[in-house]
């Protein structure tokens, strides 16, 4: 394993140890939460359960230099109160940070974006769907 690698590791095992969940029910929700989630994994969020259930994955590999970046999306199945059960496409904004308005869904009184897909493809085909991940942040859309 790679620096690299071992880092994103730690950085998910922190986000992933401070759910949302866990300060939902303590009461200290805040406007924008972030929540790491592997394949298929799900968790509850002020009432709000979200499971990420699939990706399509057209990233440039790792270790090839490309002209284009690529694309990717990650799918999360979101439901609850107010909102109709759904699997929503969040897209991938090429890693630089910044998250266009289109890159942004809707659903129900929250805002979803997609803040990470990791691991990025390698061009022998050792990425396994098991060893993806995503980093999703979620807002209310009528937050302050």
């Amino acid at each position: 394993m790679t620096r690299s690698s071992l880092s994103l590791a730690a950085v998910l095992l922190l986000v992933t140890a401070c759910t949302p969940s866990s300060a939902a029910r303590n009461g200290s929700a805040s406007p924008e939460q972030t929540l790491a989630l592997a394949l298929q994994q799900e968790t509850v969020m002020d009432g709000v359960s979200v499971q990420f259930v699939g990706y399509r994955d057209h990233r440039c590999p790792a270790d090839v230099t490309c002209v284009w970046a690529g694309e990717a999306h990650a799918f999360v199945w979101v439901a609850g109160p107010g909102i109709e059960p759904q699997v929503v496409s969040l897209p991938w904004s090429g890693g630089g940070g910044d998250t266009r308005p289109q890159d942004v869904r809707r659903v129900g009184p929250y805002a979803l974006r997609l803040r990470s897909l990791e691991p990025r493809p390698r061009a022998d085909g050792a990425t396994t769907p098991g060893d993806y991940r995503v980093v999703l942040v979620i807002e209310r859309a009528d937050a302050p």
